[in-house]
């Protein structure tokens, strides 16, 4: 039970994870660059989207879950459960990525 939880949690990390990345390559592609050709920019933000979901998604999935077994454990030590040490590294990880997503969208920085 605890292990699809987990794996569930992972899952949604790394999903947010990645279309963050993709949104910082989307804004690179309209802002920062000198093309200003929007058939070409879209040819290559969909590559770059492609580059960035396929093997990131992996490799992102491997670290956060490694991460989060480390942290879990700890947690697991301080809390005595497994259940509650998952909570734990989602909501500290997920509260990450919303800090990161507020300032890539509204461009407020709570740090």
């Amino acid at each position: 039970m605890t292990r699809k939880i987990t794996n569930v949690l992972i899952v949604i990390l790394t999903i947010l994870a990645a279309e963050l990345a993709v949104e910082y390559v989307k804004h690179f592609l309209k802002f920062k660059t000198e093309y200003h050709d929007k058939y070409l920019l879209t040819l290559i933000g969909m590559a770059i989207i492609v580059a960035i979901y396929y093997p990131v998604f992996g490799l992102v999935h491997n670290l956060t879950e490694h991460f989060t077994k480390k942290f879990v454990s700890a947690s697991q030590k301080k809390a005595g459960n497994e259940l509650i040490g998952i909570i734990v590294a989602f909501l500290i990880g997920g509260g990450i990525l919303f800090l990161i997503y507020l300032h890539q969208w509204y461009g407020i920085t709570l740090w």
